[in-house]
């Protein structure tokens, strides 16, 4: 049976190196650095837990990002939310709100704004589900506006990722897609009093979503009526088949299936 799982996502930024060792400040590690010509990519992640981000930095980006109305925020999750809170400002991060309990929910949650203006949630549940205590920071979800929630989760549903909850909150719904045995976590939020179309901007690049059948899991999507944007395909750089779905928004969702190196 094929499987899947969420990879990275992929955001781009003014400066790669600024923005790299922000998130390094913040407790993450900086585990792949990539030159592509036009453009150059890092990655960011906590190795033993959580998901990964993606930075990806154009040569012909000569003014602000447009943020658009697609990225809503990114989490940091940690142990210790007071650290973590100070340690962003001393990276440089603009304070949206310092960190807070809140009755509602088990949480502590700061928000604060990294070099490139995108919103980051750090949150510290009291106490996490899976018991840890200790580890620092970690990747936790990320969060895309949608247009339509239950179509979306049909979406990634298609793709063999499970809707672990769903939330309602004031002017928004909310669900999480993810593989429940490993890798990353989709946030999706569909606001309930803003119909605008999702525009992308040149902030949100693309999602990954890793498979053990790149092919098999393409041709499933296109046959349940989902537009191909490339057909699977193995470039010579790197030993991956990959190919490049449209979710019904329009977001950018690479398969990427791994082989092992020759």
């Amino acid at each position: 049976m094929t499987t899947a799982w969420v990879g990275q996502y992929c955001l781009y930024v003014l400066d790669l190196d600024e923005s790299t060792t922000f998130y390094e400040r913040l407790g993450l590690k900086n585990t792949s650095r990539t030159d592509l010509g036009e453009i150059k990519e890092s990655i960011v992640e906590n190795p033993e837990k959580g998901g990964k981000l993606q930075l990806a930095q154009r040569d012909e980006q000569d003014g602000p990002l447009d943020m658009g109305n697609a990225f809503w925020k990114l989490y940091v999750a940690t142990n210790d939310i007071d650290t973590l809170f100070n340690q962003a400002v001393a990276a440089g991060a603009g304070v949206v709100s310092e960190p807070k309990r809140y009755d509602q929910w088990p949480m502590s949650v700061a928000f604060v704004e990294d070099p490139n203006g995108y919103l980051v949630e750090l949150t510290q549940r009291h106490p996490w589900k899976d018991g840890d205590d200790t580890t620092y920071t970690w990747l936790n979800q990320y969060c895309i506006y949608v247009s339509d929630l239950d179509a979306t989760i049909a979406f990634y549903e298609t793709l063999g990722l499970a809707c672990t909850s769903r939330t309602d909150i004031p002017a928004h719904k909310e669900a999480i897609l993810e593989s429940t045995e490993h890798g990353g976590k989709i946030q999706l939020a569909q606001q309930l009093k803003n119909h605008a179309p999702i525009a992308m901007g040149t902030s949100m690049w693309k999602l990954y979503i890793n498979t053990d059948d790149c092919n098999g899991l393409h041709k499933k999507a296109v046959n349940a009526g989902y537009t191909s944007v490339m057909d699977p395909f193995q470039p010579g750089r790197w030993p991956v088949t990959m190919s490049f779905l449209a979710d019904p928004d329009g977001y950018q969702v690479e398969l990427v299936e791994r082989h092992p190196a020759p």
